[in-house]
């Protein structure tokens, strides 16, 4: 995540972080449940073997150089979006 996250539609720097999560109602779960089911579990094995494959590895080679790692597959297991809304004009934005 940046550090001064600029609106890209004003300029502006003072910008708020809200997360949200996607909400389904019962037609759509009675309709589409079965392959969001199948989704999310290709979803956790393509994150698994990227925790498993890429991340060990590189976690373990940055502790030896002495630096920080960023895990990434932290973003398949969360079902979170970043969005950012803008103070002075109101504009939403992912960044």
């Amino acid at each position: 995540m940046a550090i001064n996250v600029k609106c890209p539609k004003c300029g502006s720097t003072k910008v708020q972080l809200s997360n949200e999560s996607s909400k389904h109602g019962c037609l759509w779960t009675v309709l589409f449940g079965v392959y969001y089911v199948m989704w999310l579990m290709c979803r956790w094995m393509i994150g698994m073997m990227i925790f498993f494959v890429y991340d060990w590895w590189m976690a373990i080679i940055h502790i030896v150089m002495g630096k920080g790692h960023v895990w990434q597959s932290k973003r398949w297991f969360s079902n979170r979006r970043r969005i950012y809304f803008c103070h002075d004009c109101g504009h939403n934005f992912r960044a």
